[in-house]
């Protein structure tokens, strides 16, 4: 006997229906029965690795896209620092009728407050000038092994206003910390008994001789040293207090810089590679070295953002300016604007000095 085969298909289940709606007398609709065959959505093992390529390829893009987005808020942020820090500066000269010193010289080789200590009050940190009271106190007498911890705390504070959000620079200026885990070498010093707050923005010192003599660098040389006058905004200034009373802690004045506010530089970056700064002021007045006069101030003759380290020898590190953002460094004038100039600009010195009468053909695009 023959086997029969069963045909299952909605064609058939359509054609039974209607034979059967006819048979009923055309009452009834035929019923349509549909497949039990259930297919399940899913990705094959290519499409997955498509997607995943694809995914990769658009984080690629985005990615660069995102840091520079990322790089060009930290750059404002900057140029934010140093507006405000300009602000601070202008109203001090707007008060007292000076700028502020570059840092106060007592006639010998000491710890000594700067610029970035005279302006605190005009940074809405008054908290910290009356905790330090540099108008009553000097440097080397706070920095001792038998310092207060108030003293300490306050030495040690970090503010976000003289710190660039590009650099990675720890928040103590120590050397060990900058170069190589074996070196303990201070940045503020001879041998300090604890570290002081990092800073990345610097005071230009000038860079042609204006006054200033002693026995190891006789006239003509320009370089921060004790009471040189190097030409610039800032350089150490006898204090009022010392053996030989000066004008200090008050700078220069306006009638001064003869070649413009809008054309002299009067504060520029320093990032994690030149060894950064320090706002409180100088570790050794007689020294222009990193534990020096330069943790404070900076020496343009040296080329922004130059590997100093190799270029000019070991010493010379950590003297100059630079930054973090691509291309470039940012500076604050005299005036209280700020310029980004960019890198390979063989020139910058011109903009250090304030009375050299040098032709200024740099042409920077200014904030």
């Amino acid at each position: 006997m023959a086997k029969r085969m069963r045909i299952d298909s909605p064609a058939v289940s359509f054609a039974t229906g209607c034979l059967r709606a006819l048979a009923a007398g055309g009452n009834q609709r035929p019923l349509i029965r549909a497949s039990r065959t259930i297919q399940r959505a899913g990705f094959t093992l290519v499409e997955m690795l498509v997607v995943i390529a694809i995914i990769g390829v658009l984080v690629g893009l985005l990615l660069p896209a995102v840091q520079t987005a990322r790089e060009a808020a930290r750059r404002s942020s900057c140029q934010n620092n140093l507006k405000q820090i300009g602000l601070a500066i202008l109203n001090h000269e707007n008060v007292k009728k000076a700028y502020p010193a570059g840092y106060t010289y007592y006639g010998s080789n000491e710890r000594c407050w700067g610029w970035g200590t005279f302006i605190l009050p005009y940074m809405e940190r008054m908290d910290l000038y009356q905790t330090l009271q540099p108008d009553k106190r000097k440097l080397s007498t706070v920095v001792t092994a038998t310092a207060s911890q108030t003293d300490i705390d306050a030495l040690q504070t970090k503010i976000a206003g003289y710190r660039c959000p590009s650099d990675r620079s720890p928040d103590l200026r120590d050397k060990s910390q900058f170069d190589s885990p074996t070196l303990a070498t201070s940045l503020f010093g001879s041998s300090p008994p604890f570290q002081v707050a990092t800073s990345n923005y610097v005071g230009a010192s000038g860079g042609v001789w204006v006054s200033g003599t002693d026995g190891s660098y006789p006239t003509g040389y320009a370089a921060p040293y004790k009471n040189f006058d190097c030409g610039g905004i800032f350089f150490g200034v006898n204090d009022a207090n010392a053996s030989s009373p000066g004008r200090g802690p008050l700078g220069v004045k306006v009638s001064d810089i003869t070649d413009g506010t809008s054309k002299v530089i009067m504060v520029g970056e320093r990032e994690q590679k030149g060894l950064a700064a320090i706002w409180v002021g100088t570790g050794n007045a007689g020294s222009f070295g990193t534990d020096g006069n330069c943790a404070t101030l900076a020496r343009l003759s040296f080329n922004q953002n130059w590997d100093v380290y190799d270029l000019y020898g070991t010493d010379n590190r950590g003297k100059g300016t630079g930054s973090a953002h691509p291309n470039g460094v940012q500076y604050l004038f005299a005036d209280g604007a700020v310029a980004f100039i960019s890198d390979g600009v063989s020139t910058i010195n011109q903009l250090q000095n304030r009375a050299d009468r040098a032709p200024r053909v740099v042409d920077v695009s200014r904030y």
